[in-house]
Formats: structure tokens, sequence, C-alpha cells
């Protein structure tokens, strides 16, 4: 199946387990590929900031206007250090290309006024594989210390998935749903504010990505053996660490770690691209 972002050529799923995805970025003439993977992430920028289902709607004649419309529709402020859209938007592109996902709706659209960041989950997705329908809720962090952002992650757990903020939330969320959506009728059964926890458990995903800075690009600046080796390591340590702190439950949960030499240059670079996207 073809990744609709063709992330492949920058992002290498290392780890692939049922629990646990992590991705690798790796070195070009010894140095982090942090401009591929820039670009990349932009990309999603008009799919997450306008919606999926525009993306067959949009005239040439009105591309220019509304890829402006999008950037614009992300935020506007310099105040982006401590903005979570970029966690939003590695997390779409994740769950697009390695999990094979249709976005159901984005979290954008339930803002109450410009630059203010919505409340909710992170990614709204959904994916069809033939009777087999799952709702995926995901979580995204940036963080300077991996450490830190799975315990966040784990804490959302506790927040988040809990019968009174979950149809809270399917509320808003049913509100909003394009009529495009394949199988519309089931997401609004499985949504409805009399549907059992049991089936909503059991139909759910709960992808929760870290971004994080590491030490790795402290170590190496190639792709040596010795590089996977630690690379591997490492993430199957945060791993172990997130599933020691999670609380127990029957909630299918997947762990997809992102490590970068410097989440505040990633931040810095994304920032200017989506600037320049506004000047267009």
């Amino acid at each position: 199946m073809q990744r609709p972002f063709r992330s492949e050529l920058v992002l290498d799923e290392r780890i692939s387990e049922s629990t646990l995805k992590a991705f690798h970025v790796g070195f070009d003439q010894n140095k982090f590929r942090l401009q591929p993977l820039v670009d990349t992430i932009r990309n999603v920028i008009p799919e997450y900031a306008l919606g999926y289902h525009q993306g067959n709607n949009i005239p040439l004649t009105e591309m220019v206007e509304r890829l402006n419309d999008a950037a614009k529709t992300v935020y506007t402020t310099d105040k982006y250090k401590q903005r979570g859209e970029f966690g939003e938007l590695i997390l779409h592109l994740l769950l697009r290309d390695f999990c094979h996902s249709i976005p159901l709706i984005s979290t954008i659209y339930f803002r109450d006024s410009p630059n203010v960041p919505a409340h909710g989950f992170d990614g709204v997705h959904i994916t069809i594989d033939g009777d087999e329908k799952k709702l995926w809720l995901g979580e995204s962090k940036l963080y300077k210390a991996g450490k830190s952002g799975i315990s966040d992650l784990v804490n959302d757990i506790s927040k988040h998935f809990n019968a009174d903020y979950l149809r809270e939330q399917f509320s808003l969320i049913t509100r909003k749903l394009p009529q495009e959506t394949p199988e519309i009728e089931h997401w609004r059964t499985l949504m409805h504010k009399h549907q059992k926890l049991d089936v909503i458990f059991s139909s759910i995903v709960i992808p929760m990505v870290c971004t994080y800075n590491s030490a790795l690009f402290v170590n190496h600046n190639d792709e040596t053996q010795q590089y996977i080796d630690d690379f591997k390591t490492e993430c199957m340590a945060l791993h172990e660490e997130f599933n020691r702190k999670r609380p127990a439950s029957n909630l299918e949960i997947m762990l997809l770690l992102l490590p970068v030499p410097d989440k505040d240059e990633l931040n810095m670079e994304l920032d200017a691209r989506l600037k320049a996207m506004q000047r267009i």
C-alpha cells in the first residue's frame, strides 16, 4: 500500500511490534537528516488543517489561497515553542503512512478562537480492514527527555480514557463528522451516548507518540550497526518504562517513538516553513 506522504524515504520503521513502533531518521553525509524530516512533516499541514475529505475538492485556481489558509489555521503566533500542533502533525503523519489510517476529523476544529490550542485528543482517525473497524484516538508529545514524555503520555491514559471524557469528546466529534466518512453510521453508533463502554473500549486503538531529544546523536553520526543496536536498546528501554508506569487495562495502546537530536531545532524549522506558507 502506497503511503500518502511517501515518508518511507525519510522515516525507517526500525521497530514494528503490536505495542511499539520506533522510527529512525538517520544520517546523510554524517549529518542528521533534519531538512528532509521537516519537509515531510510540513507536507501534512494541508490535510491536517483543511481536512482529509477536502482533498479532492480544491480547484487548482484556489490551491495557493487554500494553502495559505491551511498554514494560518495551524497558528499565527510567534509563541510556538510550547505549542502542540507540530506533535499533532507528527502523529497524523505516522498514522497515515505507517498505520494506514483515514483521518476522521481534525481536532483543530474544536478551537474556541485562533491560536488557542484545542482540547481533546491530538488525533482522531479510523481504519477499516474488512469487518474490523477501529477508531484511533491519539496523543502526542515533543519533549527534551524521552522519560518525561513517556510519563506525560501515561498521565493522558488516566485523564482521557474514562467514561466521562470519552462521552464528552464523542459528543463533539459526532456533530462534525464529514458526510464523506466511510461507514459513517458505524462510527455514529460506536460514539452514541448509550453505547456500552465494553464495545467502545474493544473498538479503539490508542496511539501515543513521543518525539524526544536523544543522546544517540551525541555518540553517532552514521548508520552503523552499533548505532542501530543503541537505537533499539534506547527505544525498548522507554517502552519498558511506559509499560511499567501505565495503568493496567485492556485498552489497545501503541507507543510510537521518534528520537531526534534537538526538538527545539525541529520546532524552529517547522515554524519557519509554516510562516513561509502563510506568506505565499
